[in-house]
């Protein structure tokens, strides 16, 4: 599964320049065998997370809980200000996701959280910025 986006992060000492990546996406699912030997149909997995990268697709995902990127609703837009820089993106090419940061390990656990699993199942996302840049986050499910 695969999506494209734009995004900043921002580091200890340093802000990143708008940049964008196709995103690879992960899903793993562990839980107790059916009758028919599987865990979950793999088609009824891929088909919720495929919807969920949908939404991400072609976005600049901006993380509505920043302490360094400062995001003000201007009805039809967003005015974002980062490191001494200012954007103005319209509202529909955005998707304020509710942490502090977009890193692929966020970003893992925000589609991970929108999967609907049985109980007693767990999910490991991972998402790749690029081969070799990938974040992971392990939901493990109620016991």
């Amino acid at each position: 599964m695969s999506f494209s986006a734009a995004h900043f992060v921002v580091g200890a000492d340093y802000f990143e320049s708008l940049h964008g990546h196709n995103y690879t996406v992960e899903a793993i699912v562990s839980g107790p065998l059916d009758p028919n030997g599987m865990v979950m149909d793999f088609r009824d997995i891929k088909k919720q997370a495929v919807n969920v990268c949908s939404f991400l697709d072609h976005k600049v995902l901006l993380p509505e809980n920043s302490e360094s990127i400062t995001i003000e609703d201007k009805d039809i837009s967003y005015d974002v200000s980062i490191g001494g820089k200012r954007y103005v993106f319209p509202k529909e090419d955005c998707m304020v996701l509710p942490f502090p940061a977009t890193t692929a390990e966020l970003i893992a656990e925000y589609i991970a959280g929108e999967l609907q699993l049985e109980l007693n199942y767990s999910v490991k996302v991972c998402v790749s910025e690029s081969l070799g840049s990938t974040g992971c986050y392990d939901a493990k499910g109620p016991q």
